[in-house]
C-alpha cells in the first residue's frame, strides 16, 4: 500500500510540474510564433500585446511566462550578413525598450532570438561572402554582444531591474564594428 501511495504521489507531482499553471506556461515549438488566444482569454489579456500587468493574478509556481525556451528552429535566420546586422539592430531596440520599460521580462524573446543569431553570425558572414579578414572581428563582436546582452538577461531572470544604460554604449560600439564589415569590399 505504501508503494502505491508513493508512486501516486510522484505521478501527481510530475504531472503538476509538466502541466504548470496553464496552457501559456510552455507552448509547443509550433505555437510559439502565434499568440495563444486561449491563454489570453484565461488571464483576461493578451500576453503578445505587451500591454498588460499582473496585478489581477499571480502565477503560483513563480514562472515567467515570457521566458519560453526557444531553439534555432523558432527563429527565422537572416538570409545574409547585411540582413543579420539590421536584425541585430532591431533586437537591440526591442530589448532596450523592454528593459527600460515597465515590463522588462518582455525582453526575453528578443534576447533569446538575438543570442541564436549572434551565435550563427560568423557562419552567416562567411556564407554571405564577407571577406575572410573580417571574420575574426565579426566573431569577437558577436561574442562581446552576447556577453553584454547576457548581463541584461541575467538581471531579468533574477527579477532585478536590468541596467541597460550600463551596457548601452559598448553594445552600440560592437554593433558599429559589425556594421563596418558591410563597407569592407
Amino acid at each position: 500500500m505504501r508503494a502505491f501511495f508513493w508512486s501516486a504521489s510522484i505521478a501527481l507531482v510530475t504531472m503538476l510540474y509538466v502541466v504548470g499553471c496553464g496552457r501559456d506556461s510552455a507552448p509547443p515549438a509550433a505555437a510559439k510564433a502565434t499568440p495563444d488566444k486561449s491563454a489570453a482569454a484565461a488571464h483576461g489579456h493578451d500576453h503578445a500585446a505587451g500591454n498588460h500587468d499582473h496585478g489581477d493574478h499571480e502565477h503560483a509556481d513563480g514562472h515567467d511566462h515570457h521566458d519560453v525556451p526557444i531553439t534555432e528552429a523558432d527563429v527565422q535566420m537572416p538570409a545574409n550578413y547585411a540582413e543579420a546586422v539590421t536584425r541585430i539592430q532591431g533586437y537591440r531596440d526591442a530589448i532596450r525598450s523592454a528593459a527600460t520599460g515597465a515590463e522588462p521580462e518582455l525582453a526575453h524573446r528578443p534576447l533569446d532570438e538575438l543570442d541564436i543569431v549572434l551565435n550563427r553570425l560568423p557562419e552567416i558572414a562567411r556564407d554571405s561572402g564577407v571577406p575572410k579578414q573580417q571574420w575574426e572581428a565579426i566573431n569577437t563582436g558577436a561574442r562581446e554582444l552576447r556577453n553584454l546582452f547576457n548581463q541584461v538577461h541575467a538581471a531579468i531572470d533574477e527579477h532585478h531591474e536590468p541596467d541597460y544604460a550600463a551596457v548601452a554604449q559598448p553594445i552600440d560600439e560592437q554593433i558599429a564594428k559589425l556594421t563596418q564589415a558591410l563597407a569592407t569590399p
